[in-house]
C-alpha cells in the first residue's frame, strides 16, 4: 500500500494506492493549522504503507513535521518530490528547475505518462498555473496568476467599500457588490485559462488536450469555452510514477 501526499498552500490531500487501484482517501485545510499536529489529525487510524511519495509546495517546516511523524509513527522514510531538469520522459523549460514549484512537476509527469501527446496542464489552486507540454515531452514554459480565491481576497483587503463576503454568485451581471466581486474574479481567471491556453496551442505540435486540474477546476470548468478534460487526480498519478508504479 502507498501513501500518496499532495500539500498544497491551504489543503493537504491524499489517497492511499493498493493492489493497482486507488482506494480511500481525505483532505484537511492546514491554512492556520500548526504542521506538528498534522500527521496525527490525518493519518493515525491508517494502517502502515510500505511507501509514502509527497509533493509538497508547503514550505520547509511542512516538510520537517510530516517527516518527523511518519518517520515516528511507521518507522518510514518518506519520499519528497523534486523538481528536476529531465526526468520521466521530460525536459524541463526552467534555467533553475528548482524554481519551479513541484506541484507543477509532477502534475507534467502525470500528465506525460497518462496522455503522451502535446498538452496544456492547467492547475487551479490558490494560484492558477498553466504548463505546456510537447508530445515528446519538452516542456515549452508556463504562467502563474492569482486564483478566485486571491483575487478575491486582493479586492476585500485593498479596498474599503467592499466588504469580504463568503459566498456570491458568479455572473457577468451582478446587482450586488458580492455578486459583481465573484462574477469578476471568477471569469477574469476563466478567460485568462482560455487566453493562455489558446497562444500556447499555436505553439505547440500535432493535436493537444487541455487538462483541468486543481481545488477550484470543478467550480471554474463551467465557465471555460474551451474544451478541457477535468483530471481531479492529476498530481496523485504523477506521484505514483515517481513511486514506481
Amino acid at each position: 500500500m502507498i501513501l500518496l501526499v499532495d500539500v498544497g498552500n491551504t489543503r493537504i490531500k491524499w489517497l492511499l494506492w493498493r493492489q493497482g487501484r486507488a482506494g480511500p482517501g481525505g483532505s484537511l485545510l492546514h491554512k492556520g493549522l500548526a504542521p506538528a499536529g498534522l500527521g496525527e489529525r490525518l493519518w493515525s487510524g491508517l494502517e502502515r504503507p510500505s511507501q509514502v511519495v509527497i509533493a509538497n509546495v508547503a514550505g520547509a517546516e511542512m516538510a520537517a513535521a510530516l517527516r518527523s511523524w511518519i518517520q515516528q509513527v511507521w518507522r518510514l522514510e518518506p519520499r519528497f518530490a523534486v523538481t528536476a531538469a529531465t526526468g520521466f520522459g521530460i525536459s524541463n523549460a526552467y534555467t533553475v528547475p528548482a524554481q519551479m514549484g513541484v506541484d507543477r512537476w509532477v502534475a507534467m509527469v502525470g500528465a506525460r505518462a497518462r496522455l503522451g501527446q502535446s498538452c496544456c496542464i492547467v492547475d487551479c489552486g490558490t494560484a492558477v498555473t498553466v504548463d505546456a507540454l510537447t508530445v515528446e515531452g519538452k516542456h515549452l514554459g508556463g504562467v502563474i496568476f492569482p486564483g478566485v480565491r486571491l483575487m478575491r481576497e486582493a479586492l476585500y483587503r485593498d479596498t474599503r467599500q467592499i466588504p469580504a463576503e463568503d459566498r456570491g454568485q458568479a455572473t457577468v451581471f451582478g446587482q450586488s457588490t458580492r455578486d459583481c466581486v465573484w462574477g469578476g474574479t471568477t471569469y477574469a481567471v476563466a478567460a485568462a485559462i482560455d487566453g493562455i491556453a489558446e497562444r500556447m496551442e499555436e505553439r505547440l505540435p500535432g493535436e493537444t488536450q487541455r487538462l483541468l486540474t486543481g481545488g477550484d477546476a470543478g467550480l471554474l470548468l463551467p465557465y471555460l469555452r474551451g474544451r478541457y478534460r477535468l483530471e481531479p487526480e492529476l498530481i496523485f498519478q504523477g506521484l505514483l510514477v515517481i513511486a514506481g508504479q
